[in-house]
């Protein structure tokens, strides 16, 4: 009766994070299947290898889910070329990934580098060190199918509340891999921080969840690793801008205001431009938008007299969109919505949306980012940078305090090529600094009388330099 006792307690005692294992739905297998046939292929240069969050990313194989491509846009740019493997299925441990490892899923790859993220599954059935005994099991297995494949072995991202029980196994998980990379030639890189904020909580707009990305939180992946990447890629990083900053982030309009349909927008500019003749553009948010030029929508048939008389026969163009913050300006420029306008000039203000969300040095570095895009996208284009106007009905209100901080730091913008910074924000005030509902009917958004004070100031740049 020894042995059988013997052989129970052994197998009791073993770490089902390091036993491979497949998941017995169809579901599971057909994307399984799909994986194969695509490592078959032998092109990819990188592989990515993981569970919902990497499933979710996005490219091949696409089997279906709904939540799939939540990061294409940032999957295309950042890895398009370079024929990038999906390994991620919803739901996996450790001990999945292993078995689809074991059962054909590189294929034929030879990859660059192979990005391994998983075992977040893993914490509601293992301890710290099971799991990480685990993820070092899957990195093993990648290195004995192929061995000139470096390891870009990132930490596992946070999730919940920061004193949550999940938060503190990922914390002590990550703390033991660190060690063990150093030691087995496998590079370890922990951005967790990119996605929480100065309180170490996770923000609902990178993932409303609190475990899974959005947009937001794909490309804040992507910035946060792509330093890294590059260099084992042995190419020049795409970007090496700080995503712990929100607002130099590229990210579509993700807040939920179902009176603005911002993607109809995006389309409805990208058709203007295509039957029009753009050779002034005005890039903002909604104090932009209001000024009433074209394209027309929100109800409007005719472009703003004001607009119509001073801007009319300059071919010009409203990008101002509603909401916006810088990161979102990024994104509409990112994805071209410049290129089919033969640009001479653009009036640039942009960053009050930002006023409560970021510091004023980081509103600096968005304005920044966004002057840096368009100088690269039109380089012979004039910038007429103008300070955020003011806002709130007092000079000591909150809001009118953090532009005149970020005004201040973006002075110096203006001394780039090309670039003329402009501050009119005293043209709105009264003698004694406070606002009139005669010029900002709400104190942040001008009225006609405003808009016209607005033409009127920047009029005799645009007179030099609008040809």
């Amino acid at each position: 009766m020894l042995f059988p006792l013997v052989g129970f307690v052994v197998a009791s005692l073993q770490n089902t994070a390091t036993v491979p294992v497949p998941r017995p739905d169809a579901d599971w297998m057909n994307r399984h299947n799909a994986m194969v046939a695509v490592g078959q292929k032998g092109e990819s240069q990188i592989v990515f290898i993981g569970d919902s969050i990497t499933h979710a990313f996005g490219g091949d194989p696409d089997t279906g889910e709904s939540f799939h491509n939540r990061g294409k846009d940032t999957w295309d740019l950042y890895y398009g070329a370079d024929k990038p493997l999906n390994l991620g299925i919803s739901g996996d441990l450790t001990q999945q990934v292993l078995w689809r490892l074991d059962n054909g899923e590189m294929g034929k790859c030879k990859p660059k580098v192979a990005v391994i993220m998983i075992g977040t599954n893993n914490i509601s059935s293992n301890t710290p060190v099971e799991i990480e005994q685990g993820i070092e099991a899957v990195c093993d297995r990648v290195k004995s199918i192929t061995p000139n494949t470096q390891i870009l072995l990132l930490g596992i991202f946070p999730r919940g509340k920061s004193d949550s029980a999940p938060r503190k196994a990922i914390t002590e998980i990550n703390s033991a891999l660190a060690v063990w990379a150093g030691a087995h030639k496998t590079r370890f890189l922990d951005i967790g921080k990119a996605f929480v904020g100065p309180d170490n909580e996770i923000s609902t707009e990178v993932m409303p969840d609190l475990l899974h990305p959005f947009a937001f939180g794909y490309r804040k992946w992507a910035m946060a690793m792509e330093p890294t990447l590059a260099g084992m890629m042995h190419r020049s990083p795409k970007t090496t801008l700080d995503p712990t900053n929100s607002a130099v982030v590229p990210v579509t309009h993700n807040r939920d205001y179902a009176k603005y349909d911002w993607m109809t927008r995006i389309q409805l500019v990208k058709t203007y431009a295509k039957e029009h003749v753009c050779r002034l553009a005005f890039i903002g948010d909604s104090i932009n938008h209001f000024y009433g030029g074209p394209p027309l929508d929100r109800g409007l048939t005719e472009p703003n007299p004001i607009w119509q008389k001073y801007y009319g026969n300059r071919d010009a163009v409203d990008l101002g969109f509603g909401w916006d913050r810088t990161e979102n300006v990024l994104w509409r420029l990112e994805q071209g919505q410049l290129n089919d306008m033969p640009l001479t000039a653009v009036s640039l203000m942009i960053g009050t949306n930002n006023a409560f969300l970021n510091t004023p040095e980081q509103i600096r570095d968005g304005i920044q980012a966004i002057v840096d895009m368009i100088r690269i996208q039109k380089p012979k284009a004039k910038i007429l940078l103008l300070a955020i106007f003011p806002r709130g009905e007092k000079p000591d209100d909150a809001g009118r305090l953090k532009v005149i901080e970020v005004n201040k730091l973006i002075a110096a913008l203006g001394k780039q090529r090309n670039v003329t910074f402009m501050d009119i924000g005293s043209k709105f005030l009264q003698p004694d600094g406070t606002i009139s509902r005669e010029v900002m009917g709400d104190f942040l958004h001008p009225t006609d009388k405003g808009y016209q004070i607005w033409a009127e100031a920047v009029e005799p740049w645009m007179k030099a330099n609008v040809k």
